[in-house]
């Protein structure tokens, strides 16, 4: 025996580990957590790249292309949103390689916002149909309570609650049915978590922090993602072949040229939250 493992196995594993709700959340759970942690202590950036990195790679080899272009989107975006948002000063890090960012957030964006979308898809797939489903919808309405309540007492929503009321309402409005707002609310929800822990460890800090302002971006990104994820699934029969990358940046276009079926409510508010968050990257707008 050579002592290694097939890599049928391990490629078997993997699909368990991405495919399992509880061992999907607790590694998710370790990873970010250890990272955050080990980051703090020695502001090394190499270590943790390497780790989410691998990740990244994980989760491309487990995702079809819908996961795909969450990964290359949520790491190019928020990547620039990052690099933007410490020039402009919402935010800081505790160092960074590349203008003050740490370059383990390139492949950890992509990582954490598809753990985020994954980990609520997974466990939808695979409890949708037990008994005490419908509970999860009491859990909405108790930790959005729960959410309000945090924010305002120990973060930011006292400073701004009408801009950010009215922004978070705005970017709900960008999903057609019931089933969308569930996903959209528990992805925010998960990598808004995410982000509650590197404030409170020290990893960055905003100026002004508020968690409903922050589920808004997140939430406006998905429904980025998806969108894309439609318009590139229409393009197929067209474009068969094209580089990954380059078919999500081509992607782009199908948002105005008919790729992209809109509703009233829906063009209105990617139109004010585009301009919105387009005022933010130019430094004109806080986020």
């Amino acid at each position: 025996m050579s002592g290694l493992i097939p890599l049928k196995d391990i490629e078997n594993k993997s699909r368990i580990l991405v495919n399992t709700p509880l061992y999907f959340c607790l590694f998710m759970l370790f990873t970010i957590f250890g990272v955050l942690t080990y980051y703090i202590q020695t502001k090394d950036e190499i270590a943790p790249a390497i780790i989410l990195s691998a990740l990244w790679i994980l989760f491309w080899k487990n995702s079809q292309t819908e996961g795909k272009i969450f990964l290359i989107i949520a790491s190019v975006f928020g990547y620039i949103h990052e690099l933007l948002g410490v020039q402009y000063g919402y935010f800081t890090y505790l160092g960074g390689a590349i203008g003050n960012v740490p370059i383990w957030i390139l492949p950890g964006y992509g990582t954490i916002f598809w753990s985020a979308h994954n980990l609520w898809k997974i466990f939808e797939d695979h409890y949708s149909k037990a008994g005490w489903f419908h509970y999860v919808n009491h859990f909405v309405i108790l930790s959005f309570v729960l959410l309000i309540l945090a924010d305002y007492r120990y973060f930011d929503l006292a400073k701004e609650p009408l801009i950010t009321a009215v922004k978070f309402g705005i970017v709900f409005m960008l999903f057609r049915n019931f089933n969308l707002l569930r996903l959209a609310y528990f992805t925010g929800f998960f990598t808004v978590l995410t982000e509650t822990a590197g404030e409170t460890l020290g990893t960055w800090s905003h100026p002004t922090f508020s968690l409903l302002s922050l589920m808004a971006g997140y939430v406006f990104l998905l429904w980025i993602c998806l969108s894309l994820a439609e318009i590139r699934e229409a393009r197929k029969g067209l474009h068969n072949g094209s580089e990954r990358l380059i078919g999500c940046i081509s992607a782009l276009k199908g948002f105005v040229n008919g790729q992209k079926e809109w509703t009233k409510r829906e063009a209105t508010a990617a139109f004010l939250l585009t301009s919105f968050y387009t005022l933010s990257l130019l430094g004109l707008s806080a986020v």
